[in-house]
């Protein structure tokens, strides 16, 4: 008897914690490309923002030119961070040794001026910015 009750108590147990969870936003998978000047971008991030304010964020790492990641579904603005590592670009303190700094690489226009959008959609989706640095 005391089996069944504890078999009992493990199979209710198991059904509430599965109770009341969601699935969380609706997801697209977003891979592609990005060069500039013609060349892959080293190493940067792309950051997505729904348009109209509501909803979920949602960002994904760039390494040589490539992407790939899950963004919530929406009409996204898309704000494109390259870095570029400066020796000796940073100082912690007067007097401190330099130490290599980390700054963007890429003109405004594509990050904190971006005007860039994408309808992130359900699925795959392949999209490909060719970005100039002039």
């Amino acid at each position: 008897m005391k089996c069944i009750v504890t078999w009992a108590v493990a199979a209710v147990a198991t059904g509430l914690l599965g109770f009341g969870c969601s699935q969380g936003p609706a997801t697209g998978t977003i891979t592609g490309e990005i060069t500039l000047d013609g060349k892959p971008l080293p190493k940067g991030h792309l950051e997505f923002t729904p348009i109209d304010g509501q909803g979920q964020t949602g960002g994904i790492m760039i390494e040589d030119g490539k992407f790939s990641g899950q963004v919530p579904v929406a009409k996204m603005r898309v704000q494109i961070h390259g870095q570029k590592v400066v020796k000796g670009a940073y100082q912690a303190y007067p007097g401190a040794p330099l130490e290599d700094g980390v700054v963007e690489l890429l003109p405004a226009r594509y990050h904190e001026k971006s005007d860039i959008t994408l309808d992130v959609k359900r699925g795959k989706q392949d999209v490909k910015y060719d970005l100039q640095s002039k």
